[in-house]
């Protein structure tokens, strides 16, 4: 006896080969059967499939949920866009190893000396979510573990403690160390330090993906030091949320693509993923100079109340010069500071509310009455840029977190792809004739399988984790918006998480067999 057949679907095993009709069996948690016609089993469960793709669990490339299930465990915004696994502590942001005041997360209860207390912390503590995660350890939280937020190099034997704790994390089964080398503290590491560390993941065969030093007018010297920290350490490095960030180099997808795969001809293992958006996502402070950001938002808030500030201000008028500028600036998030901002763009926090026309002084302001912790939404890619890598071999990343489907537990009015990032790439992909929709199957299960890591999920095949998503081809679309973005997708049908099911008919149910995955040999 099955504990679930799913019948009758088009059966798009991950590899990106045609699919067939067929049906697959599920029991314990694992794929037992896939073939064209299972009739003979009988399963506690009957899934129908017919007009619909039978596919791996979608899998988000770049996702930051790591403890999103603080605040509500249906992990809904992506489940009902069929993601079943997401690879979080991007960035260079995880909640371990890290001291309390150093955290770089929202709850500090949740401070982990390391990636094993932080899961049995969740697994011993009654918790539960949805979907799978896949965590790396982050560089900056293993800095500020270990210095704080400091400009300056770090010392010999401040490089052996964070081997050491990295090491443990690596052994505890982390699946890598993420940078984010556009944010304080990492960005303070120079690339002997990041090789270095780096060496160490390349023990485990992990992977560092990277938030690159720079995706925009420094984006060819951002790739060369990846592919220099690729070379030396020998580790499999990764570009993160891919883009071409300011107006001033778009148009060059094609030149920075062919870069990328120059690296991978050199020989460095290198692989990368994206979002299908022109508008970005981060910290208002990221548009300050990065000597402000020494001792990280909150000192960035203090020093523009500081005999600095007009430097800093002025620092900030390279991005926000005129009024065009302050337009493709939307804040999303004022951290309960200053609600009133929150779904405006900076133009008109600085002409309604401030009464001013000096859009850097404006952002100065925002970023000191939020301790600064405003996050902004950037209009700053261009569509044929992004479809030009949307064609290209690129993972899907949302660049988001695991949030729930009531506006009311939602802490911001986030970034759609946090709500519907992989249903827009296949709405593109159908639409736009960007490849078939095996393919972009493919470019969200075994793809991502691969890069990562997961070597049981990914693919139909018997023997497999049970994640699988059935979803309609011809309906599958965002319903996110910008100014309205807590609205789940459509046309995926069901869902089975570790060979439980979590989606039935479009519903979502109460069923959170979501885990912490560790990496094994």
């Amino acid at each position: 006896m099955e504990d679930i057949v799913i019948r009758g679907g088009m059966i798009a095993d991950g590899t990106g080969k045609p699919a067939w009709k067929g049906d697959v069996a599920v029991r314990e948690g694992r794929i037992t059967a896939a073939g064209e016609d299972l009739s003979g089993l009988q399963a506690r469960k009957i899934l129908d499939a017919e007009g619909c793709i039978v596919a791996p669990g979608f899998i988000d490339s770049h996702a930051h949920s790591d403890t999103t299930f603080l605040l509500d465990g249906s992990s809904a915004s992506k489940l009902y866009q069929g993601i079943t696994t997401e690879v979080s502590g991007q960035c260079g942001g995880s909640p371990f190893p890290a001291l309390e005041k150093y955290c770089r997360i929202d709850d500090h209860e949740w401070i982990c000396s390391s990636f094993d207390e932080f899961v049995k912390r969740f697994e011993q503590g009654g918790y539960s979510m949805a979907v799978n995660q896949a965590m790396l350890t982050g560089h900056g939280s293993l800095r500020a573990g270990v210095i704080g937020y400091e400009d300056r190099p770090v010392t010999r034997d401040e490089m052996e403690t964070m081997k050491r704790l990295l090491r443990a994390d690596l052994e505890a089964g982390a699946w890598g160390m993420s940078l984010g080398l556009e944010y304080a503290p990492g960005f303070f590491a120079d690339t002997d330090e990041l090789s270095e560390l780096a060496s160490v993941v390349r023990e485990y065969d992990g992977l560092v993906p990277c938030h690159m030093r720079s995706e925009g007018l420094h984006i060819d010297e951002a790739i060369d030091e990846l592919a220099e920290i690729g070379r030396r350490s020998g580790a499999r490095v990764h570009v993160s949320h891919l883009k071409l960030d300011n107006y001033k180099v778009h148009g060059r997808a094609a030149h920075v693509w062919e870069k990328i795969e120059s690296v991978k001809r050199s020989g460095v293992r290198i692989s990368a993923d994206m979002y299908p958006y022109t508008a970005s996502c981060t910290t208002l402070t990221i548009r300050c100079p990065r000597w402000s950001q020494d001792g990280g938002d909150e000192a960035t808030a203090a020093a523009l109340q500081g005999p600095r500030r007009e430097e800093i201000i002025e620092g900030i008028r390279t991005h926000y010069f005129n009024a065009e500028r302050a337009e493709t600036c939307l804040i999303c998030n004022d951290a309960g500071m200053w609600p009133q901002i929150v779904g405006k763009t900076l133009r008109y926090v600085a002409e309604e509310i401030l009464h001013t026309k000096d859009y850097a002084r404006a952002a100065a302001d925002i970023i000191v009455r939020t301790k600064g912790h405003a996050w902004c939404i950037f209009f700053v890619m261009s569509e044929e840029d992004m479809l030009y890598f949307l064609s290209q071999d690129t993972g899907i990343g949302s660049d988001g977190r695991a949030f729930s489907g009531d506006p009311a537990k939602v802490p911001c009015r986030p970034h759609p792809r946090y709500y519907g990032t992989v249903p827009e790439f296949f709405r593109l992909a159908r639409e736009r004739k960007i490849c078939s929709v095996e393919e972009a199957v493919r470019r969200v299960t075994s793809k991502p399988a691969d890069m990562i890591g997961l070597k049981d999920r990914g693919r139909i095949r018997e023997g497999m984790m049970a994640d699988i998503t059935v979803f309609d081809p011809l309906t599958i679309r965002p319903r996110a918006e910008y100014l309205d973005p807590i609205r789940l997708s459509e046309g995926v049908r069901h869902v089975i998480v570790n060979g439980a099911l979590a989606m039935e008919e479009g519903v979502q149910t109460e069923i959170r067999a979501g885990r912490f995955l560790r990496k094994r040999p």
